[in-house]
């Protein structure tokens, strides 16, 4: 059974509940999306002030972090606001520790049980770290509204024409297909994406900050626009980011309702949609 089709949800309306990991004893967590066959989670991950934890051995999990808010300190380095880390399953840390509190988006490609062993520092697949503010960003010419909008990407970890990768994307203020009519995209990867700031209209609604979308490969979608720019994290996975348009096109509407596509756990939702406070 694959990962559940999301297509979206505001983060905000989902309850906190406890961390059930060891690695991550203490926290609370936001599970966003989770594969019910190898146990791969995607989560929001509130560390408590003061927290900190004995490394344990390492995952069975690969782990991406990226930080939200406040600062987390992973093998003797700081991550910061909009600091992301990658770390290869069996991975220990030897200093884990959030001083005044972090949020951070957390990524497993399996149930991240600690006790697979360790990784050696400088073995294959070595950990790596980026701050998003120091990366630059690069345009992407394979959107037919990328050309024409300026949305622009900055890569973190891995390489979009090959496989797996976790991106950042922007796309600025007034942002909408010509005339307000396009196609919708087709991608052969499955994508997920967390919006970090701004607003992103589609015809289910208004995306806000917090909202997730997780989608499967080959599953149209758009078109899409934005009111004030906005800053989303990106992944693909399972295969190589290509795009596709379909041969009919929609109109973009400046407001929808909210109507999302939800797995039945999360259709609950629906009946008491998030709303952001204008003013």
């Amino acid at each position: 059974m694959p990962r559940p089709h999301i297509d979206y949800l505001q983060s905000q309306a989902l309850p906190w509940q406890l961390s059930p990991w060891s690695h991550l004893r203490g926290c609370q967590i936001k599970p966003l999306s989770r594969d019910p066959d190898s146990g791969a989670v995607s989560l929001i991950v509130r560390f408590p002030s003061g927290w900190s934890a004995a490394a344990p051995d390492g995952l069975g999990a690969s782990e991406e972090l990226f930080v939200l808010d406040g600062l987390l300190e992973l093998d003797g380095c700081r991550y910061g606001q909009d600091c992301y880390g990658c770390f290869p399953a069996g991975w220990r840390h030897a200093v884990r520790s959030a001083a005044d509190g972090a949020v951070a988006l957390a990524f497993y490609d399996a149930e991240p049980v600690a006790g697979a062993g360790s990784v050696t520092p400088g073995a294959a697949g070595e950990a790596s770290r980026a701050d998003a503010f120091e990366r630059r960003w690069t345009e992407d010419r394979t959107s037919l509204e990328v050309g024409a909008n300026g949305q622009r990407w900055k890569l973190l970890h891995g390489d979009p024409a090959r496989g797996a990768a976790t991106l950042l994307i922007s796309s600025p203020a007034h942002m909408h297909p010509p005339g307000w009519l396009g196609p919708q995209e087709i991608h052969g990867c499955a994508q997920e994406m967390f919006v970090l700031s701004g607003d992103v209209l589609c015809n289910a609604g208004r995306m806000a900050s917090g909202a997730y979308v997780w989608r499967p490969p080959r599953v149209a979608h758009g078109p899409y626009g934005s009111r004030g720019g906005n800053l989303a994290l990106l992944r693909t996975h399972g295969a190589a980011l290509t795009t596709d348009y379909s041969a009919h096109e929609l109109t973009l509407e400046r407001t929808s309702d909210y109507q999302p596509v939800l797995p039945t756990e999360l259709r609950t939702l629906l009946n008491h949609p998030w709303r952001a406070q204008r003013y």
